[in-house]
């Protein structure tokens, strides 16, 4: 059979491994790769550096029976960049983590699809790998592949690798895995350009041209941001039709503000040129300055209509130009924006009530701000981002218009783009509906909700998860459940494994309340502290070291005596051992004071000094060492014996007959008869 001719170290190469460029590395094999015939138990353990002697950190270990999921997700700790998987054969694998432009040249291309399954399918969800060369056109390539795969396809990633291999060394190096359909994540970046004074493709002419001394210049500077869509107008479409480009008239603004209190105080006040004025001045009817027409000192328009439908869609004052040069595979696309009818002192940009942290940006430096707002000022050298506040009253005004601008947004052109968006976004439902159905047929409670943006592994980290709860028992899917389900798990996936697999010992598992960054990077380190024995390993272990004891922990059945006594992790499997019988005697604490009590009582001050001293550590949160232990539990025992022959001589004696009066001699009997 072919899993008996499988050799010990194949898995190192018919396994595939992304990694997503920051933290989290996932292991498994796909469909369309040599299926993997072995199920390693793993050591993962990571450093900083290739010969693991910089912070080298205990990752994960991952057990055969694991393997049911196909996927394994881990995370390596912060500016680790060298991963070593070790199997119980001493066959090793390195990854070595490394920026796309630190790669050596060639290598192949990983394409890792994620599908809908197939009607009538086992499995909820499918992944299929697609590899070739990575000197070919891998953008073409991929596209073929992504639409070879039709309606079925929800995700796809793509990433580099290079294998070098050194007698029975095998490296395998690594760039980040990126996005490849849909292409990115919706972030919308604006971008100051350089003021121009040169004719616009569209012709429009420069502000305020009716006066002369323009006339006689090149033309007014040209106030125009350039807008960066990282994905399609498609994957954007939902984030764009809650957009809206802001034109804020500030001269007008402070003029109608002066006006008013002007007139409020009986004072003299003027009132703005209006286009008919300027037709009047002009004799010409058909003049049309490039000016906002209106007389609102506020102007914005829904920023998707604008793209997709801008004939229909014209907005006062701004002009929209999408880039006529067609963007590479996944570059997303470049319009200019520019606001024709802005004038020193205004303000420009997007506004979007809906956007979250990080939806919309500024190059090369972002000013913060709300999240929902990104504006410029027009100075005299050009657009200035600067920090939208809360306190100006423009803000408030700038998002009942741009709500107001989204519900209007009903040209069919935007129709059609958030049609098509919608059916991206519905792949994406269709497949954490697969994925809860497989748990409601496992009858788990576990639920994922409905999906939002997701990172590059995402897909792969519901499904490892999914499958981690499917085949795991009641007691463990409990565990997973109590720890926080698939929060838990995306926060920390190899300690939410080995807490659905750790039994006993981790009944009673709670989640860490400290953030990742604070976290101890040891899993073993994790691991005990989640489960109530924090400080319980020896101190000064290596990475390895720690292995061992994790799956001690994992496997030994008398470990959660140890916790509950207070006795710590030995290193030596035959000292722990010993160690975790004794520790059932001594977890009672009320019997290991009985047994001090007795040796005091009988005058043996070094056993009850031995347990005293043993309930002051305990009682003191501290660890009991491992050789102690049956040393303990010998004198509880010896005092148990002590005390039940006592009791027992006690009972004897008090169960024994009378002792009956001798009889009396003759001389005392005569003494009786003839007197005293």
């Amino acid at each position: 059979m072919p899993h008996a001719r499988a050799r010990p170290s194949m898995w190192r190469e018919q396994f595939d491994y992304y990694w997503d460029g920051r933290r989290r590395l996932a292991i498994g094999w796909f469909e369309g790769a040599e299926r993997a015939a072995v199920r390693p138990e793993l050591t993962v353990i990571s450093a900083r550096d290739e010969r693991f002697t910089n912070a080298p950190t205990l990752v994960d270990v991952i057990s055969a029976a694991r393997w049911r999921a196909r996927i394994i997700v881990v995370d390596v700790p912060p500016e680790h960049r060298f991963v070593r998987l070790t199997a119980a054969d001493g066959a090793e694998l390195i990854l070595a983590l490394s920026a796309e432009r630190e790669l050596p040249q060639g290598g192949d291309w990983r394409l890792l699809l994620t599908l809908l399954p197939d009607a009538g399918g086992a499995d909820p969800v499918a992944f299929r790998l697609a590899a070739f060369p990575a000197r070919g056109d891998v953008e073409r390539l991929s596209r073929e592949q992504t639409a070879a795969a039709g309606a079925r396809l929800v995700w796809a990633i793509g990433q580099r690798r290079v294998v070098e291999r050194a007698d029975n060394a095998l490296v395998i190096r690594l760039a980040p895995a990126r996005r490849i359909f849909p292409a990115y994540q919706s972030r919308l970046v604006l971008e100051a350009a350089p003021f121009d004074s040169s004719a616009a493709a569209d012709a429009r002419e420069a502000p305020f041209a009716i006066m002369e001394h323009w006339l006689r210049e090149p033309g007014a500077p040209r106030i125009i941001l350039r807008l960066r869509i990282p994905d399609s107008i498609e994957e954007s479409a939902t984030l764009l039709g809650r957009c809206s480009v802001a034109l804020a008239m500030n001269q007008r603004r402070r003029l109608k503000g002066w006006t008013l209190e002007q007139r409020s105080a009986g004072e003299p006040a003027v009132d703005p040129l209006t286009f008919d004025d300027l037709r009047q001045a002009t004799g010409d009817p058909q003049e049309h300055p490039d000016a906002a027409e209106t007389a609102e000192s506020v102007v914005v328009g829904n920023l998707l209509a604008l793209l997709v439908d801008p004939d229909e869609a014209e907005v006062d004052g701004i002009a929209l130009r999408r880039s006529r040069e067609k963007a590479a595979p996944g570059m997303g696309e470049t319009a200019d924006i520019e606001f024709y009818g802005a004038a020193l002192g205004d303000d420009v940009g997007l506004v979007c009530p809906a956007a979250g942290p990080g939806d919309l940006g500024v190059a090369p430096v972002d000013p913060g701000g709300p999240a929902f707002a990104r504006l410029f000022r027009v100075e005299g050298d050009g657009l200035a981002p600067r920090r939208a506040t809360d306190d100006e009253g423009l803000l408030d005004d700038l998002m009942r218009r741009a709500a107001d601008a989204a519900r209007a947004a009903t040209g069919a052109a935007a129709r059609a783009v958030a049609e098509r968006a919608a059916g991206l976004k519905g792949r994406r439902d269709k497949f954490v509906a697969s994925l809860n159905g497989a748990l409601a047929r496992a009858e788990v409670a576990a639920r994922f909700e409905p999906p939002g943006l997701w990172d590059a592994l995402e897909p792969l980290a519901q499904a490892s998860f999914a499958a981690l709860v499917v085949g795991e028992t009641g007691p463990a899917r409990a565990r997973l459940q109590q720890l926080g389900g698939y929060g838990a798990f995306c926060a920390d996936p190899a300690l939410a494994a080995v807490i659905a697999e750790g039994g006993e010992f981790a009944q009673s598992a709670r989640p860490s309340a400290e953030a990742a960054p604070a976290r101890a990077p040891s899993l073993l380190a994790r691991y005990l502290d989640a489960c109530g024995a924090q400080g319980m390993a020896p101190t000064g272990v290596d990475a390895s070291q720690e292995a061992r004891l994790m799956r001690a922990l994992l496997k030994e059945p008398d470990v959660a005596a140890l916790r509950e006594a207070r006795v710590a992790l030995a290193i030596d499997d035959g000292v722990r051992r010993e160690a975790a019988k004794a520790a059932r005697f001594i977890v009672d604490a009320a019997a290991v004071e009985r047994a001090r009590a007795h040796f005091t009582e009988a005058g043996a001050m070094d056993a009850a000094e031995m347990l005293d001293a043993y309930l002051d550590v305990r009682r003191a949160g501290g660890w009991t060492p491992p050789h102690e232990a049956p040393t303990l539990a010998a004198l509880v025992a010896r005092a148990g014996v002590e005390r039940d022959a006592a009791r027992l001589e006690a009972e004897s004696l008090a169960q024994a007959p009378p002792a009956q009066e001798r009889s009396k001699g003759l001389f005392a009997a005569m003494r009786g008869l003839f007197g005293r």
